[in-house]
């Protein structure tokens, strides 16, 4: 299941019947790889999870509009790194404000 090419899945995703079964082998095909590199990024197993977690709703959202300029895993891999950074910015606000008090 996970040698599926992209553009056959993102055809599944497309049509509503199969786009649950489409989105489960996407998440099957790349979700190790993006934990990993999530983990990179946070260090921290339980954010790394939480920050994938935050990943996938976002591509759940957002895949009906992709729009196939880049590869699939680019265009995940791009949404990781800004979930990482997002994620980073706030736990250095966290920290700063409980600094503060």
């Amino acid at each position: 299941m996970t040698h599926i090419d992209d553009t056959i899945l993102l055809s599944q995703f497309r049509n509503e019947s199969t786009r649950v079964s489409a989105f489960n082998a996407m998440v099957k095909k790349y979700q190790e790889k993006l934990y990993w590199h999530i983990r990179r990024m946070v260090i921290n197993h339980d954010d790394a999870n939480d920050v994938l977690q935050n990943v996938l709703i976002k591509v759940w959202k957002s895949l009906e509009n992709f729009r196939e300029d880049s590869q699939l895993y680019t265009w995940l891999y791009r949404i990781a790194t800004n979930e990482c950074l997002t994620f980073l910015d706030q736990q250095k606000r966290r920290k700063q404000t409980a600094l503060k008090r």
